[in-house]
């Protein structure tokens, strides 16, 4: 059976879903459904909780910044297969108890920060590899496929998480380790071999555009990431039941988003999908801003989860047709760099003035004037199509 899928086609394709469904659905974002449940049993207090989500970003950045350097000294397919092992080891310890440990804390944060670091490696160094071993033609269904990964494990955590989480703590984590290293294990031979990072990317018109209109696209979306759960469940008084739900279904959206906007990406070019796409987002992010009610918010909620991944390999697409794969890479770099940073600063932003007004409207609003510029800045990254 492996030998059967190291020779399909989609071999590498499922290597980068594996990826990303390892290094950002799980290590990255299965946290967030677990936070509640780590501050009640005791874990950490709110504040602790909050530090812990802050030293995972602050490995994501730090792994981002280091994947270039590192895979111009180190083959890219080891950092990639050692990238999903640290990923899935680094679950594995936060099945600890802080508590039962001299520095648990401590070392539970490191492991947070190198779950963020994996997460950041497989993001910046992954797709492109996958991409640059399939043919032109196939780029955006092949993309769509790896980026479904995040939305799949972010949908996978939501469902399954609950009934681990009856289980205990403990074996929520294990659970989540004993997924991310057999993830690891299937895909390992199923990466593609490549070759190494330029040290910088060719020129191209409009590619800075790309890579700015790309980073304030993270800025529209951090409303629902942050809010989406609670507006239903608080602002609409639907209940925690339903905030819950508004998760799952913001994660089923990402799963199917990547794909479905790879398809059409390949039919209609990805300059012109990314505008369709963007665009969509903006009106997705602001109805729920502009209509108080439960079906529009679960609408919002598919589309919006559709595009948070959705629009990511759209960029990748387009640094391609602009510059070529091997020079995308650089860029992709870049604008993971620029992506992860504008919406750790936006999410601190928000959690501020939503902690002083408490309203939800103004917040949506301003994520959908955010995803309007970045539009109308993406559309600007104008140059030769591939």
């Amino acid at each position: 059976m492996l030998r059967n899928m190291m020779r399909s086609p989609l071999a590498p394709a499922f290597a980068g879903w594996a990826a990303m469904f390892t290094g950002l659905g799980l290590a990255r974002f299965a946290f967030t459904p677990l936070l509640p449940a780590l501050i009640e049993a005791g874990w950490f207090s709110p504040g602790g909780g909050a530090a812990q989500g802050a030293a995972n970003l602050a490995g994501y950045l730090a792994g981002a910044a280091a994947a270039a350097p590192l895979a111009r000294r180190v083959p890219v397919v080891v950092l990639l297969r050692l990238s999903m092992l640290a990923a899935g080891l680094s679950l594995l310890v936060c099945a600890l108890h802080p508590g039962m440990l001299t520095g648990g804390a401590l070392l539970f944060g490191i492991a947070r920060f190198t779950a963020g670091a994996a997460g950041g490696l497989l993001m910046v160094l992954g797709p492109p590899a996958v991409l640059a071993a399939v043919p032109p033609n196939r780029h955006g269904m092949t993309s769509g496929l790896v980026f479904a990964g995040v939305g799949s494990g972010i949908a996978a955590s939501a469902i399954v998480l609950p009934w681990l989480i009856a289980w205990g703590l403990p074996r929520a984590w294990i659970g989540l380790a004993v997924a991310a290293l057999l993830l690891a294990a299937l895909s390992a031979p199923l990466w593609p071999p490549t070759g190494a990072v330029p040290p910088q990317s060719r020129a191209a018109p409009g590619l800075g555009m790309l890579v700015a209109g790309y980073a304030l696209n993270a800025i529209g979306i951090v409303p629902h990431m942050l809010l989406l759960s609670d507006f239903v469940a608080r602002g609409l008084g639907a209940g925690i039941g339903a905030g819950a739900g508004a998760f799952v279904v913001y994660g089923v959206g990402a799963a199917l988003g990547p794909l479905a906007g790879g398809i059409v990406a390949d039919r209609l070019g990805f300059r012109r999908t990314l505008r369709i796409a963007v665009l969509v987002q903006a009106a997705a992010i602001a109805a729920p801003g502009m209509v108080a009610a439960l079906p529009v918010a679960v609408g919002s909620g598919v589309l919006v989860g559709a595009l948070t991944p959705g629009v990511p390999p759209l960029a990748l697409g387009r640094a391609i047709e602009l510059v070529g794969p091997d020079a995308a890479r650089r860029t992709w770099a870049r604008a993971t760099i620029g992506y992860a940073a504008c919406q750790g600063a936006a999410a601190w932003i928000a959690a501020a003035v939503f902690g002083w007004t408490g309203r939800y409207a103004p917040l949506f609003i301003a994520g959908a004037l955010c995803a309007l510029l970045s539009a109308v800045v993406l559309d600007r990254a104008r140059g030769p199509d591939r």
